[in-house]
């Protein structure tokens, strides 16, 4: 099966292949996360993102809103590719000490591996304090991350017949996050200061305390 094109005519009347839109958005993503990583959010412009994807600043508009859609979106597929990827790594698991190893270790690796997202992330929170419309986009965003987090931990914990609640495992959510978020900073500060196995321990004695309740 051949893939989907659009088409319109250029003068000479011959067909000019157009992108696909998924395209066009996949390809402004992959620009706007590099932008924004090499330069940071509030530095970051929309023509250089459209530019640094090949397209025109209209595109970035015609796909999302604003810059704060953009940054969102790539919230939003950030925690679902994470999400998917720590459930995918632990499913078959049957032991709650190598379920919380196995996922902590994972989670700490990304902390060191992902420095430039995770101090983005933190740029974003900041200018949440200050930008209105930025605050409810870092809200909303916050808000499914907890809820997704501890519906996560809901499910793997009743394997182990702890509660299956997701309400149980919001405040244990809250705390895994702000682990994750404080280890990073520290990581981004002082990368020589803290090794990946205090990053995995500290991490893990939130897990096992969730999922043991």
């Amino acid at each position: 099966m051949t893939a989907r094109t659009t088409t319109d005519s250029t003068t000479a009347g011959r067909p000019r292949r157009r992108p696909r839109r998924e395209d066009v958005r996949a390809g402004l993503l992959a620009a706007a996360l590099e932008v924004f990583e090499e330069i940071g959010y509030v530095a970051a412009r929309l023509d250089t993102i459209a530019e640094r994807a090949g397209y025109t600043k209209g595109a970035v508009y015609s796909n999302f809103g604003s810059k704060q859609e953009l940054f969102a979106t790539l919230l939003g597929e950030r925690l679902a590719d994470t999400a998917a990827d720590v459930l995918s790594q632990v499913d078959h698991l049957t032991s709650l000490d190598e379920t919380v190893l196995h996922t902590a270790r994972y989670l700490a690796r990304g902390v060191l591996r992902d420095q430039r997202w995770h101090a983005l992330v933190v740029e974003f929170a900041l200018q949440a304090g200050r930008d209105p419309e930025v605050g409810a986009v870092f809200r909303e965003h916050r808000r499914t991350r907890r809820s997704l987090l501890a519906t996560t931990l809901a499910e793997r914990a009743a394997t182990f017949g702890a509660p299956s609640d997701p309400e149980h495992y919001t405040v244990f959510a809250t705390i895994l996050l702000a682990t994750v978020n404080g280890m990073a900073i520290e990581c981004a500060a002082d990368p020589g200061a803290v090794t990946e196995e205090q990053v995995t321990e500290s991490i893990a004695a939130v897990l096992r305390a969730a999922l043991a309740a």
